[in-house]
């Protein structure tokens, strides 16, 4: 099911004028699937998933971070990543990008503030209105 205020997410990004990459430890092609079905596809230039069978490169491991910043031909320092676990924070830190987590339950605001996530957000919708506001900033 879509997170709520998922594409929201997508779309304010976009609506910055800056590309769309996912970067996740799930694989590229259960992401593009996914991205289909709810008419996502043309919303995101590049898709890092897991790497077959070699699981030391997924996140917490940077290289997938790079690679989609390779990918989009931006330094990683101008990115940000939105994320839901300590993985994604770490993974963030150790590429050099700020992260935005998302603490969609509870116990992860905590956790995720501990972890020194440059910011810590429990809505999507205010994830949105976040990067919405980047945007304005440029």
């Amino acid at each position: 099911m879509p997170e709520p205020y998922g594409r929201e997410v997508i779309v304010a990004v976009r609506d910055t004028g800056r590309p769309v990459a996912i970067v996740s430890n799930n694989s590229a092609g259960a992401i593009e699937a996914y991205l289909s079905e709810h008419r996502l596809a043309g919303h995101i230039a590049y898709v890092a998933g897991r790497a077959y069978a070699q699981p030391e490169r997924m996140k917490p491991n940077p290289e997938p971070i790079w690679r989609a910043a390779t990918a989009l031909d931006v330094e990683p320092a101008t990115c940000v990543l939105v994320g839901d676990s300590l993985f994604d924070i770490e993974g963030a830190q150790a590429a050099g990008v700020p992260v935005i987590a998302h603490a969609n339950k509870p116990p992860k605001a905590q956790r995720f503030t501990d972890a020194s996530a440059d910011v810590v957000l429990t809505s999507m919708g205010d994830i949105a209105s976040a990067l919405l506001a980047l945007g304005e900033g440029r």
